[in-house]
């Protein structure tokens, strides 16, 4: 897949840095819910209703996808025209301060710091883009999708690592569950200074001008070309009904279940274990046999089908089955889309078009928390049913452009 050996090592150090990243950013998801809902923690003054608790969460969640909004074409543009190596040390500099300042904040019971954390963190995570722009440095369209399935591939051993990891270190009586985001501290230090001593440039430097201003522009630059329009619409549908699930399905299994963090990072970790498979592996075989469009449209009708199942158990042991259904559909949906995204893009627009897809995710998690969060107060099963019907719209949407498209 690569022309040396030193672009080699290079993805292997992209691939590195991209775990730990992932570790850091779902870590959090066996954890927020746990704690805040947790009745012998004093983050909610006694008595304080349910619906303010959820609410409170969802706002958590969105705080995070506003600075990623923000943070993910800026760091796209600026990794297009400084390189990716010095967006990569900033943007990993910058979240270890974050993770740290999260830590302290449960420590102290504090909501207004622990927000100040989830938007430092958020506005740091535009190297989800960036590790995808670098391996689409290395690698020519002919080895691209096979590169980025790897990528994404090995990413789900973060989301293997992370929730499990979190689900463990959270435990109340030891530092009122800050450990998670210690770990979380620790795999930024350790990522920050593994960029430094071992990532090679993939940028090939140009004559480009950007500023933090201009970069807003490049959304409506993407925008206008009509097949990366198609590709990032269906990914914003997919993101806020995905986002839905992800966010708010610890909630859900908290209130339903009444589970701690530890079972819930079980269950991310068996989540994430799927979608390392799907990724890796069996992505892989597919991509051969089938095109790229096609595994799209299977992808997102299958996990709008098992975000559907989701709610319907009454045990736990049908989860088991549950789940890794609808985790093959979403792993399906989301890597191709994105290897889409990156062969119909120009060189000159990766950087940018990978921002605003970057851009296109941090919507769904801005959306998905502000709506689910009062939901989720009112009737735990209404944002898992919204999520699925957003995740159901994408697929509608994105079988018809193809098939429009195909005619044409």
């Amino acid at each position: 897949m690569f022309r040396s050996a030193r672009d080699y090592r290079t993805f292997l150090t992209i691939l590195l840095t991209y775990v730990l990243d992932l570790v850091g950013y779902s870590i959090v998801f066996p954890v927020l819910a746990p704690l805040l809902l947790n009745t012998d923690l004093h983050f909610f003054a006694s008595g304080t209703p349910e619906m303010t608790k959820t609410m409170m969460l969802g706002f958590l969640f969105a705080a995070f996808g506003v600075t990623q909004f923000i943070g993910a074409p800026v760091a796209g543009a600026l990794a297009d025209h400084y390189g990716r190596y010095r967006v990569f040390l900033a943007t990993i500099g910058l979240a270890f301060f974050g993770y740290l300042l999260m830590a302290l904040s449960i420590y102290w019971q504090s909501i207004p710091w622990l927000f100040v954390g989830r938007m430092v963190t958020g506005f740091c995570s535009g190297n989800f883009s960036l590790a995808q722009s670098a391996t689409a440095d290395l690698t020519d369209v002919k080895h691209r999708g096979k590169a980025f399935g790897v990528l994404l591939g090995v990413g789900g051993l973060g989301f293997v690592v992370g929730p499990w990891i979190g689900g463990a270190l959270a435990n109340p009586e030891w530092l009122f569950g800050s450990g998670a985001f210690l770990f979380a501290a620790i795999a930024a230090f350790i990522n920050f200074f593994m960029v430094y001593f071992f990532f090679v440039e993939t940028w090939k430097r140009k004559e480009t001008h950007a500023s933090l201003f201009s970069t807003f522009k490049d959304m409506k630059i993407v925008f206008h070309q009509k097949k990366l329009r198609v590709l990032l619409t269906a990914y914003l549908l997919f993101s806020i009904g995905w986002g839905f699930f992800l966010v708010f399905s610890p909630t859900y299994l908290v209130q339903k279940f009444s589970m701690g963090s530890s079972m819930i990072g079980d269950i991310f970790a068996y989540q994430a274990l799927v979608w390392f498979f799907v990724s890796m592996y069996l992505n892989k075989e597919l991509i051969g046999k089938f095109s790229l469009h096609s595994l799209v449209i299977v992808g997102t009708l299958i996990s709008a089908i098992g975000v559907v199942l989701f709610v319907c158990p009454e045990t736990l042991w049908p989860y088991w089955i549950i789940i890794p259904f609808t985790l093959v559909g979403a792993a399906l949906s989301w890597v191709n889309m994105g290897t889409l995204l990156s062969v119909e893009a120009s060189e000159a627009m990766q950087g940018r078009a990978m921002g605003v897809s970057g851009s296109m995710w941090s919507i769904g998690q801005i959306v998905a928390p502000l709506i689910a969060g009062p939901l989720a107060g009112w009737n735990i099963y209404s944002p898992l049913l919204l999520g699925a019907l957003f995740v159901f719209v994408c697929f509608i949407y994105f079988f018809l452009c193809h098939r429009i498209q195909k005619k044409a």
